[in-house]
């Protein structure tokens, strides 16, 4: 039985979609026939040490799930100590940290993999060329890949930008809805004098994700179409001066605007269940961007039409105009005419919806695993 052995710094039940999508994809490569092998932050692999899973978790001592040196130092030393298996195995990097360790191999005196793929989400793209130093450490370890993924067309187009690199020979691994999401019976979707349409944003609390670009786009409404609206902004709180400053766009937004903190899986079906609308506007900044967004497939899984930022790898998961609407990141007016046009049209938020329902059962983890790691070219 082939072997892979996936290394990551970021596992479940840690939250955020790298670790969403490592579970997935170990799970579903387990279920393709290969004898898969976790390497995980010690943390993440007491939690899962209770789980049935059809792979082995395999915790890195030392490593506290981030990308600085100590946490490579751990990586490195478990991948030394484990040097004959690394050589006959498919060893993948799952995400920066990862890979990051990689870059030194020269240095930690790391056995060469007997193959090796690379796995890119979007924003190291850019950290990993920002600095000359780091831009050609990265393409020798391309160099040295036997395989390189990415999870949109747009994060292609980006990696060939920035090193050269043959797009050609990058595999596109989006991944699809968590194997454990569940969707909820939409609640009552008629509008009344009195009802109001209804909101949810799902993300962290943080600039990168945008939340202050909607409620900015709210004030500009016409005061008739925000007697019409309420938002529910609902996530992981990692910037606390970012939450004062959308509580106070909230309050100058006219219209109601309730903050549910972090919610649980089990929680957030209920969440789009009882909406309308998905938004989810998120900015490009300097060193981080949106790669993909495996949340936009959660709504269009629930029939939300999405309000989103044309940005980054967005596209491939909201489809324009079909699944959703899309600006530009930086138009507030575009965005307060769009989010206009979605709560005047109950048509348009069902054809979006129906169309987004049906785009976001099209992805598969079984899909993604074998472009991951080429199985249909092997079988």
């Amino acid at each position: 039985m082939p072997r892979v052995i996936i290394i990551t710094h970021e596992f479940f039940p840690y939250p955020g979609g790298i670790a969403v999508y490592v579970r997935e994809m170990a799970l579903a490569l387990a279920a393709a026939g290969r004898k898969v092998e976790v390497w995980c932050p010690p943390a993440a692999a007491l939690a899962n040490a209770g789980k049935q899973w059809a792979f082995a978790v395999t915790p890195i001592a030392g490593n506290r799930g981030t990308q600085g040196w100590n946490c490579r130092w751990s990586t490195a030393r478990l991948w030394r100590k484990r040097a004959r298996d690394i050589r006959e195995a498919d060893v993948w990097l799952a995400e920066p940290g990862a890979v990051l360790t990689a870059f030194y191999d020269f240095l930690f005196r790391l056995p060469k993999p007997g193959r090796l793929t690379l796995t890119l989400h979007g924003s190291e793209i850019l950290n990993f060329t920002r600095a000359p130093h780091r831009r050609c450490l990265f393409k020798r370890l391309l160099g040295k890949a036997d395989a390189v993924s990415v999870l949109s067309r747009f994060n292609a187009q980006m990696l060939a930008e920035r090193t050269g690199f043959d797009p050609s020979k990058v595999r596109l691994a989006p991944g699809a809805l968590r194997s454990d999401f569940t969707t909820q019976p939409r609640g009552d979707t008629t509008q009344d004098e009195a009802s109001r349409v209804r909101l949810c944003i799902v993300a962290r609390i943080h600039p990168r994700k945008g939340q202050h670009a909607l409620l900015e786009a709210t004030a500009l409404l016409p005061e008739a179409i925000r007697a019409r609206l309420c938002i529910q902004l609902a996530g992981r709180i990692v910037d606390s001066g970012y939450l004062e400053l959308l509580e106070k766009l909230a309050a100058a937004a006219g219209v109601p605007v309730a903050f549910s903190g972090e919610v649980s899986d089990a929680e957030l079906p209920h969440i789009y269940a009882n909406s309308d609308i998905f938004a989810l506007t998120s900015m490009p900044l300097p060193g981080s961007i949106e790669g993909f967004g495996l949340v936009y497939l959660e709504a269009g899984a629930h029939g939300l039409p999405v309000l989103a930022h044309d940005t980054g790898g967005v596209r491939d998961a909201v489809v324009a105009d079909e699944t959703g609407l899309l600006v530009p990141p930086c138009d507030r007016k575009a965005l307060a005419n769009a989010l206009a046009r979605l709560v005047e049209s109950p048509a348009l938020r069902q054809r979006l919806g129906e169309n987004g329902r049906r785009h976001a059962l099209s992805f598969s983890w079984e899909k993604s695993a074998q472009a991951l790691l080429g199985i249909k070219d092997e079988e």
